[in-house]
């Protein structure tokens, strides 16, 4: 670690060190502040009041919106599914009327004897209002029953109470115009009919028709019965029952049926009819709900306004509550603060002290309380302040000492790289070639280990180096040694890292070869496989188990091992740790080995071509 850095940590850790001292110290001593301490609380206090309140009224008004919606839902399609019960009864009169033979040979006689006396055609009609009185005795809520031909005349049958007149014309034909496409299903509308009863001359009534059809689906004649309001408004006063509620019952067509408000505007009108959710509008709270027997819509509605009331009345207790807090913790703040800055009077004198330099300050401990434990913090932080700084200070001195020895040391190999070149041409021009290639080889190595390891080199000249090692071991050790060394030519400018393979050709000679007498073979190999730089190092030397082979690759991000002397072997090790630190996974060295027949070590290793490889590949 450099100097610069080292300080700039330990100075880090002084700066953190002082940190955590002032945000303990946040309180001044000065006696103004007791006043502005009380102010300042009491605002936080008051403004957390304030928030508290204004999110519990949002809170429990959306509380109670939700929960009123659940059970105003629930009250909806409870009444929806009694209406559902009693159009399944009105259906059940229908029908009865509908498929009764009866009824319907009655009808088909009074069509064929168009020209049958009076006697015979009053004796049928009054057969058919026989059995349709005896089907209506099941339902008193009918104000009006009629048996229409096929031309539109109430000829079989006609019933009316004293509520509304006989239906006229255009009122048929409005009845008709619904029925065309129903084919025998159960039209209904709501529509005013003529009333001697209402003062206004028409009374609102609900109106239910269907065309009459055998079983043969053959059209003998139209049925069409008339209702109260009241069958629908009974079931519905569950959800009127406060009397600011309303209720809009639509048939499968989305027209309205009933309803207990007649003042709606044409854009509430509409939004009603299309509504699909629950929604509020207007401080009213609307749902909705849709029978899948019938088809009918309910919409209906209940007021909030209840509920704002309540929340109201909830907002302003919690505000009386927050007052009466702020005094009372205001008169807490006088009582605690007198004994409260004392000790931390204390601790601001010895904090300035500190700022001045003087690291032996400690303060007195008085109580056994919080306070008590930030005088013990400062206290051992201002020890710890002092001794950083002491630590900091001989450092400087070591890494200046390291940093003289360091260029000291750098002097040594230029110096013995200059005598090799003597002797070299020294032994040269004695005719001694052989041993002045020798030199010239250790040179040639020497001046490739003089570059930093940082500096990338390429695997033609990592190759290059390998050879001068190969070519010593051979010329003065191994002359028996065959060896093989190929590399692609696509991957002879690559960049790696350097002295990647001296560490693990070393290991062969170190290690393989230590036991074999003869017949040594060493082949070292390049290549590009897929997307990566694979080198791989083969020999026929003694080999390992996979024990041995775990040892010498070691645990995945451990350091490298110390030898005896202190320092960190440079050995395989040394090549799987720089893999790590530099380029991490998938590259990695891989080792495969059989006992007594040898061991293949493989690099695998980034493919980076260098840029003049780039340029020629784009000129080409």
């Amino acid at each position: 670690m450099s100097s610069a850095t080292l300080w700039l940590a330990n100075y880090k850790q002084i700066g953190e060190s002082e940190m955590q001292i002032w945000r303990q110290l946040l309180i001044s001593i000065n006696r103004s502040f007791r006043i502005r301490l009380i102010i300042s609380l009491s605002a936080i206090i008051l403004l957390a009041f304030g928030i508290t309140g204004y999110l519990t009224y949002q809170y429990n008004l959306k509380l109670f919106e939700e929960e009123i919606s659940k059970q105003f839902s629930r009250t909806n399609e409870e009444a929806l599914a009694k209406i559902e019960m009693k159009v399944q009864e009105i259906v059940r009169v229908s029908q009865t009327v509908v498929f009764n033979p009866q009824i319907e040979m009655l009808i088909k006689r009074i069509n064929s004897q168009e020209d049958a006396d009076a006697f015979n055609l009053y004796y049928d009609k009054k057969q058919i209002e026989e059995q349709i009185f005896q089907i209506k005795s099941d339902a008193p809520y009918i104000t009006g029953m009629y048996l229409y031909d096929l031309n539109g005349n109430p000829s079989y049958f006609s019933y009316t109470t004293s509520a509304i007149k006989n239906l006229d014309e255009p009122t048929f034909q409005t009845i008709q115009s619904k029925l065309n496409d129903t084919y025998g299903n159960l039209a209904w509308m709501s529509m005013p009919l003529p009333s001697s009863i209402e003062p206004s001359g028409f009374r609102q009534t609900i109106i239910i028709a269907r065309l009459m059809k055998n079983s043969a689906l053959q059209t003998y004649g139209v049925l069409v019965m008339a209702v109260d309001e009241s069958f629908f408004a009974g079931i519905l006063k569950e959800l009127i029952k406060d009397g600011t509620g309303e209720v809009y019952l639509y048939n499968e067509n989305k027209e309205l049926l009933y309803s207990n408000s007649t003042q709606e505007t044409v854009e509430k009108a509409q939004m009603l009819q299309d509504m699909n959710e629950t929604r509020v509008m207007n401080n009213h709270l609307y749902v909705q709900g849709i029978s899948k027997a019938t088809s009918f819509k309910l919409v209906s509605s209940t007021s909030l306004s209840d509920i704002q009331v309540k929340n109201k009345i909830l907002s302003k207790r919690i505000a009386y509550t927050g007052f009466i807090s702020i005094l009372l913790t205001s008169i807490l703040i006088v009582i605690s603060t007198g004994k409260l800055l004392r000790p931390i009077k204390d601790l601001l004198l010895g904090l300035r002290k500190v700022r001045s330099g003087d690291f032996s300050a400690r303060i007195e401990i008085r109580t056994k309380d919080e306070l008590a434990y930030m005088g013990e913090s400062f206290n051992a932080m201002a020890e710890q302040v002092g001794r950083l700084i002491t630590e900091v200070y001989l450092t400087q001195l070591s890494e200046r000492e390291a940093e003289l020895k360091a260029l000291q040391v750098q002097l040594n190999p230029h110096f013995l790289h200059n005598m090799f070149n003597e002797i070299y041409w020294k032994l040269y021009l004695q005719n001694e070639k052989d041993t002045a290639a020798l030199i010239a080889t250790i040179s040639e190595m020497l001046k490739y280990s003089l570059m930093p390891v940082r500096t990338l080199t390429t695997v033609q000249e990592e190759f290059q180096q390998i050879r001068n090692y190969v070519k010593l071991q051979t010329e003065l050790f191994e002359p028996d040694l065959e060896t093989i060394i190929q590399a692609d030519e696509q991957v002879l400018d690559n960049e790696m890292m350097r002295f990647l393979l001296q560490p693990l050709v070393e290991n062969v000679f170190v290690h393989a070869f230590r036991n074999k007498v003869s017949h040594k073979i060493l082949v070292i190999r390049a290549r590009q496989h897929l997307d990566h730089l694979e080198i791989e190092v083969t020999d026929n030397g003694c080999g390992m188990d996979e024990s041995a082979i775990a040892i010498l690759l070691g645990p995945k991000g451990t350091s490298l091992p110390q030898r005896s002397d202190g320092r960190e072997h440079l050995g395989v090790r040394s090549v799987v740790r720089r893999l790590e630190l530099v380029h991490g996974q998938p590259y990695r060295l891989e080792v495969e080995s059989v006992v007594n027949s040898g061991t293949t070590m493989r690099l695998i290793l980034p493919n980076h071509p260098t840029k003049k490889e780039l340029s020629q590949h784009a000129e080409g």
